[in-house]
């Protein structure tokens, strides 16, 4: 969805105005997200933090010369014409932090980006997340998990994060593609140099099926320190991460360490003991990580996490208020008869194909809306049997 203040971003025929200041501000080198919030509570706005004197400047607590010099710099320093004009030839938005299809969950942790860029667009469903992350060089047991894990999820209608690298991540958005499901790559680098290369046609599929987000400028190469900077987008952006394979030295575990820090839910799958890709899971489990063996323990976790308050509608739970459905979702919910049906009965009746029906279905569980019995008979909640 493209707003007006999106066109207007975009547009090179003006180079001036806040946004463009806040993005350039944001692709300042050394200027971070905590950065970025500590000059906006001292300063107010991008255009005032870069026509800041230096001396007002570094009367600010953490702020040095070498970010002054970068601040003052910015608009001669960010190559910002460039840039739009890339996104422009690439299908790519830009989302600043507070814009209306900024991601809700990323947008609540502190060190949330104050600028995305964006192949594909963010979904009000995307706040049903959780992020598969393992080893790069997982072995055969690790891939069926990963693979097994990122289809089911898909399939219950849940959107599924990770980070693009080989093994675990890649085996997930795989997955996830050929379920049909929603899936978000987050990359440690530009949207214009994908790492590893071998995923790039990967990429074009996520996008046409979901999101590529990186929080770089478009042609920022992958550098060691960007790939744990990634990792806190990957758990921000989802309610739980669950960790496929990991040895005790991991990146995955980096990952499930800032997924606490955020107040999200981990998870593991357990491995053979006499695995060392296996340790680290094992260990995440030991220490009080959920222990994962099927999706519907996941899913038995996510219900108090993804059934909140949506916070521009009305409770997910309040059934005397339907309009939370979106207009799939409705038509599915209209087409359970009062006193239940079936799967193929609902498939018949909206006309839907079977795996979007068997996903709203999962999801609506999810949210309450509706309930399966033991036949498998499917009621509105408001009508159980």
């Amino acid at each position: 969805m493209r707003d007006k203040q999106s066109d207007d971003l975009i547009s090179l025929n003006c180079m001036d105005g806040p946004r463009h200041d806040e993005i350039r501000l944001a692709l300042s080198q050394g200027v971070g997200p905590r950065t970025m919030n500590l000059l906006f509570e001292q300063l107010g706005t991008a255009s005032t933090i870069l026509s800041t004197s230096h001396q007002r400047l570094s009367a600010i607590p953490g702020i040095g010369p070498g970010l002054i010099k970068s601040i003052s710099n910015a608009s001669t320093q960010v190559p910002l014409g460039a840039i739009l004009a890339w996104c422009e030839q690439n299908s790519v938005e830009l989302l600043l932090h507070g814009d209306a299809d900024y991601p809700y969950l990323l947008g609540e942790i502190e060190d949330a980006p104050r600028l995305l860029f964006c192949r594909g667009q963010f979904q009000r469903d995307d706040q049903n997340a959780v992020a598969i992350v393992g080893t790069r060089r997982p072995t055969p047991y690790g891939l069926q998990q990963a693979m097994r894990f990122a289809s089911e999820l898909a399939n219950a209608g849940i959107t599924v994060v990770s980070g693009l690298a080989r093994g675990v991540d890649g085996a997930a958005h795989k997955a996830c593609i050929k379920s049909g499901g929603r899936t978000i790559a987050v990359l440690g680098s530009g949207l214009g140099v994908i790492y590893p290369p071998e995923h790039r046609i990967l990429a074009d599929q996520i996008a046409n099926q979901g999101v590529v987000v990186s929080e770089y400028s478009p042609h920022s190469k992958p550098q060691r320190g960007m790939f744990p900077q990634r990792n806190r987008l990957i758990s921000g952006l989802a309610s739980a991460t669950l960790v496929i394979e990991a040895p005790e030295r991991s990146g995955s575990l980096i990952t499930t360490r800032l997924a606490m820090e955020q107040n999200r839910e981990v998870m593991a799958v357990p491995g053979p003991v006499s695995s060392p890709l296996s340790r680290g899971c094992n260990k995440l489990i030991s220490d009080g990580a959920k222990l994962v063996q099927s999706v519907d323990d996941i899913l038995e976790e996510l219900q108090p996490l993804t059934g909140f308050e949506n916070h521009e509608t009305e409770p997910l739970s309040d059934l005397d208020h339907p309009s939370f459905l979106n207009e799939s979702e409705r038509k599915i919910y209209e087409a359970v008869a009062p006193d239940g049906s079936l799967i193929d009965e609902i498939i018949q009746r909206t006309r839907y194909a079977s795996h979007e029906v068997i996903a709203a279905v999962n999801l609506l569980e999810l949210r309450h809306v509706l309930i399966r019995s033991d036949h498998q008979k499917i009621y509105r909640s408001t009508t159980p049997p």
